[in-house]
């Protein structure tokens, strides 16, 4: 026969107790699935935020880098720009001192001889005349002797400053040295030209000199050649010129034009 329960004791009771514990662990299980995918979010998130904060400071170091490039090559293209201008100045200011008398700023024999072989030139090809004058400063060795080399060197560029105010800016007056200028007159029409200018240099020295405390009195002896009755090339006309000044000087002529006889009446070149 079938056992009867005892009262007060519960059959089913086992039963529903698996069941509860069952869903309390399907509940934990289904919490902790929860939390570890907030967390796994969570670390998503923070892992995004790390890169886009690394990806900003990248970005901004990257531009401080740029600017920074930027700068150097600026100042680099402007370093490298004054460099080259002072490179320039240098060379420019090297082919002015090979080319002009130190004393007095004026073309020296070279930058002369250069002008009077284009003058040349052009004179045969448009059938013109040049002149040519050599032009000596007179008793310009007492000047230094008596007032000292700084007085004379005063004087000196006070005569290049006026000759050059006289003369076109298409002619050239030259220092050749010493007391020796020699003036460059292109496309001249006649003699008569010539002379005339040759007057006008002489009447343009006649006002005193001021050179420091002293008023200097100033006088000149010129001697003209011209191309091509006295001499189709450089060397020629410069000679010619030079004797029809020495010539000058020893007639106690302002100036005078070249002759072929000059050279019987000096037969030795002496220093002026």
């Amino acid at each position: 026969m079938p056992q009867k329960t005892p009262k007060g004791a519960s059959g089913p009771a086992p039963a529903a107790s698996d069941s509860v514990r069952a869903a309390l662990s399907a509940a934990e299980r289904e919490l902790a699935a929860r939390e570890s995918a907030v967390l796994a979010r969570e670390q998503a998130v923070d892992r995004r935020e790390a890169a886009l904060q690394a990806t900003d400071e990248y970005r901004v170091l990257t531009e401080a880098q740029l600017r920074e490039a930027n700068e150097h090559l600026l100042l680099a293209t402007v370093q490298a720009k004054t460099d080259a201008e002072a490179a320039e100045h240098a060379a420019a200011q090297m082919a002015l001192k090979a080319e002009r008398d130190a004393l007095t700023g004026l073309p020296n024999r070279a930058l002369l001889i250069d002008r009077l072989e284009q003058a040349i030139e052009l004179a045969e090809r448009h059938g013109k005349k040049v002149a040519l004058m050599f032009l000596d400063v007179d008793r310009f060795k007492e000047i230094n002797d008596s007032l000292g080399h700084l007085v004379g060197d005063g004087a000196l560029q006070s005569v290049a400053k006026r000759l050059q105010a006289t003369l076109r800016k298409s002619d050239t007056v030259s220092r050749q040295g010493g007391d020796e200028f020699v003036v460059l007159l292109t496309e001249v029409e006649s003699v008569h030209d010539a002379a005339l200018i040759a007057e006008k240099l002489i009447a343009t020295m006649a006002a005193p000199h001021c050179v420091g405390d002293h008023l200097l009195r100033v006088t000149l002896s010129i001697g003209i050649s011209l191309y091509p009755e006295n001499g189709r090339t450089v060397e020629t006309l410069l000679a010619n010129a030079d004797t029809a000044m020495y010539y000058a000087k020893r007639s106690g002529r302002s100036y005078s034009l070249f002759t072929p006889d000059m050279r019987a009446h000096l037969p030795v070149q002496q220093a002026h």
